[in-house]
């Protein structure tokens, strides 16, 4: 019989490499499953317009396979720092939207409508969306809006900023504003959920 102090080092590694064993075959099952619904959406969206078709592609490499998809949309929910994404393949302009949780001051409501450049304020889901053909205008339009909506900046300012950061963003130059969200997202709670219906 082995001794004790020679006995459980041994033990300790047969369960070390019994936990490396799981958790490469959990690896390697899900890429193959990653892999699988990427191919499947591949075959789905084979007849979209190019635009939507190629965003989807793109989309999934930066968040994975969709959450939904249904004829003519793609939609993945809670990924990075978006709600929800969406993809519309029967569109050629606008295809890709993304929404974050969002609750402006009332008195903001107005001027966030007269800020148009692709967004769209949902008071009642709390969120506010962004729809255009890249995730960079995305971001800078929600930004814009949101400094619209905490009167940092006046409608007609941001009319002005926002085209000329689009314009530096088509020319391939850089801006916070079109790299990420410079404002933090609203979070709804579920008893925030439970008292407005959702």
């Amino acid at each position: 019989m082995e001794p004790e102090e020679e006995r459980y080092p041994k033990i300790a590694y047969f369960f070390a490499a019994s936990l490396a064993v799981i958790v490469a075959a959990g690896a390697y099952y899900g890429y193959n499953l990653r892999a699988h619904a990427r191919a499947e959406v591949k075959a789905h969206i084979t007849t979209w317009f190019e635009g939507p078709r190629l965003m989807t592609e793109l989309m999934m490499e930066r968040y994975g396979p969709p959450d939904d998809i249904t004829p003519g949309v793609a939609t993945w929910y809670e990924r990075g720092h978006w709600k929800r994404i969406t993809v519309r393949g029967e569109a050629r302009e606008s295809y890709l939207e993304q929404t974050v949780g969002y609750r402006p001051r009332p008195e903001a409501i107005s001027s966030l409508r007269d800020f148009n450049h692709g967004v769209r304020l949902d008071a009642a889901r709390e969120e506010l969306t962004a729809a255009s053909n890249r995730e960079a205008l995305n971001f800078l339009a929600l930004n814009v809006a949101n400094e619209v909506a905490t009167g940092r900046r006046s409608a007609k300012d941001a009319q002005e900023f926002f085209l000329k950061t689009a314009k530096l963003a088509s020319s391939g130059k850089s801006s916070p504003y079109l790299d990420n969200l410079q404002f933090e997202r609203y979070v709804r709670t579920p008893q925030r959920s439970r008292e407005i219906g959702f």
